[in-house]
């Protein structure tokens, strides 16, 4: 959900005329991002345990790992 937010704000920023507007988007939920997703995997983690772990080193944070 997250990387499909970002990848709008991105083509926002690329197709609105007006840049400060166009790419205000992105900034913003970048700075949420960086603040809420540590957030996030710490009360997972807490909640499901190693389990979560586990996941967590399968699956990249925003975008798929490639191997």
């Amino acid at each position: 959900m997250y990387a499909a937010i970002l990848l709008w704000d991105m083509g926002q920023g690329l197709l609105i005329d007006n840049w400060l507007a166009g790419w205000s988007a992105l900034a913003t939920f970048a700075r949420m991002c960086i603040i809420r997703i540590p957030r996030e995997e710490q009360m997972m983690c807490g909640y499901f345990g190693d389990g979560y772990r586990d996941y967590m080193r399968k699956t990249g944070r925003l975008f798929p790992r490639l191997r």
